[in-house]
């Protein structure tokens, strides 16, 4: 189901959910010193692509490519 807003509780929580997973992922491949810094532009990239998203696994997808695309 697409993201409608980040007015919505339920957008929030499903966004909070694909910004979980991916931090998982990520969090054990980045030096310690470097893991506050990469978790917000981690944020900064959920929130800029979640209400573009059609579901938490598009939104994931999308975050995961462009992370890596320093």
């Amino acid at each position: 189901m697409p993201f409608s807003s980040f007015h919505n509780p339920e957008d929030i929580a499903r966004a909070q959910t694909a910004l979980d997973q991916l931090w998982r992922r990520i969090k054990s491949i980045i030096e310690q010193e470097d893991q506050q810094r990469e978790y917000a532009r981690l944020v900064y990239l959920v929130a800029s692509f979640a209400l573009a998203a059609h579901d938490e696994e598009d939104l994931i997808e999308r975050v995961w490519e462009r992370y890596w695309q320093r």
